[in-house]
């Protein structure tokens, strides 16, 4: 994935502009910051870590029945191909 050089400037700004406010209070910047921070995530397509992990159970399951179902289709094959060259003699 390749960021937006310009949103990261402006993540940066927006960050630095909080932190040079004069008067604001630890708990406000903080605040403040994290406002920026989820502000930003939310415009990059990320998703949560167990939504990942559920694709990705949901992807090793898949492939282990399409390898099972090629195993199979080839078993298939296998018997066709000499159901064939048996008929033949």
């Amino acid at each position: 994935m390749q960021i937006d050089n310009m949103l990261l400037d402006q993540i940066t700004q927006n960050i630095l502009g909080a932190f040079n406010k004069v008067g604001a209070t630890r708990e406000e910047m903080t605040r403040k910051v994290n406002d920026i921070v989820r502000d930003a995530v939310e415009r990059f397509d990320l998703v949560m870590r167990d939504e990942f992990d559920a694709a990705m159970e949901l992807l090793s399951n898949t492939r282990i029945k399409l390898e099972q179902m090629e195993k199979r289709v080839a078993e298939l094959e296998a018997q066709v191909a000499s159901g064939k060259s048996d008929s033949s003699e």
